[in-house]
């Protein structure tokens, strides 16, 4: 973290289930998410904040900043109690229960950890229909996901499937091994 005291990190806390709490998508007010994350942290709760770099050209200047991945979403792992003290904040709509909460950690780790290895995220159309696919050797070995071929490159789709959505990462067709569904 750099000194800019008002910089929010992507990550506070762990992916992963623990015991009495559970992980929601939080839906925020538009522009909210950074301030819903500070909130967070102020109450000593876990989430996640997918962020990307931004770059806009002035006359004289150029500014690079970080802009959640996805528009008015956090991830968030709390307990009831805490729930109610982020409502109280004001900043968010609603709280997404995730029905299947090992598989929203793992969507969330499989995105957090192709962040980590410096791919280019891109957000993407979710889909619904599609093969399956596992990614065998490389830099992302043993994600899963979905596959795109669009204009001569393979992209390996990850969804998020409690919010419907999803970014894209370029890959190597040789690298692609498809699942049995």
């Amino acid at each position: 973290m750099s000194d800019n005291k008002n910089e929010i990190n992507e990550l506070f806390g762990e992916l992963r289930n623990i015991k009495g709490s559970n992980w929601y998508a939080v839906y925020t007010k538009p522009r909210h998410e950074k301030k819903v994350a500070k909130s967070c942290m102020d109450y000593n709760i876990s989430y996640y904040l997918p962020l990307q770099d931004s770059v806009r050209y002035y006359q004289n200047r150029v500014i690079t900043f970080k802009k959640p991945l996805f528009s008015s979403y956090i991830f968030c792992n709390c307990s009831y109690k805490q729930k109610i003290q982020l409502y109280r904040t004001g900043l968010l709509c609603a709280f997404i229960e995730a029905s299947d909460q090992e598989q929203v950690v793992r969507e969330l780790r499989q995105i957090h950890e192709a962040q980590i290895e410096g791919a280019k995220l891109v957000p993407h159309k979710f889909l619904t229909r599609g093969r399956r696919v596992k990614i065998v050797r490389g830099p992302f070995k043993n994600y899963e996901g979905k596959i795109s071929y669009r204009k001569g490159s393979y992209k390996l789709i990850l969804n998020i499937d409690l919010i419907k959505q999803a970014v894209a990462i370029e890959v190597n067709a040789k690298d692609i091994a498809l699942l049995d569904e």
